[in-house]
């Protein structure tokens, strides 16, 4: 199963994980890596050698915004790794579109990108 990491600023993989515990329950396939203040390149990156975890397959890796030092450090492993997909941006209904699927990154990263499109609205009365 694709491994999908959950990544971003202050503590936004944290508050992913409780909003998707809650909704979804616990998802062994996702682990979560925040990119707390204090911490320096080299600390996130250490970070994400750890949930990645020596992992041999796909891996997703879901960032809080483009552009930014955790989705450019993800970035740079897809570069690495053609089985890695990288995507920013996301919300929770797009995340919850994939959360059980057993499918190959490049799938999951597209269906969680449409899916999140699909769910942004605007209440109109």
């Amino acid at each position: 199963m694709t491994l999908i990491i959950i990544l971003g600023h202050g503590k936004y993989a944290s508050g992913l994980k409780s909003n998707l515990a809650m909704l979804l329950g616990e998802l062994e396939h996702f682990k979560y890596v925040d990119f707390l203040i204090d911490d320096s390149k080299e600390k996130l990156n250490e970070k994400i050698d750890k949930a990645i975890n020596n992992h041999e397959g796909d891996i997703l890796f879901i960032c809080d915004l483009a552009g930014g030092t955790p989705f450019r450090e993800a970035c740079l492993r897809k570069v690495e790794n053609p089985n890695y997909e990288v995507i920013a941006g996301v919300n929770t209904a797009g995340i919850a579109e994939i959360a059980y699927l057993d499918e190959p990154a490049s799938v999951l990263a597209d269906l969680a990108v449409n899916a999140g499109k699909e769910a942004t609205i605007k209440f109109e009365i």
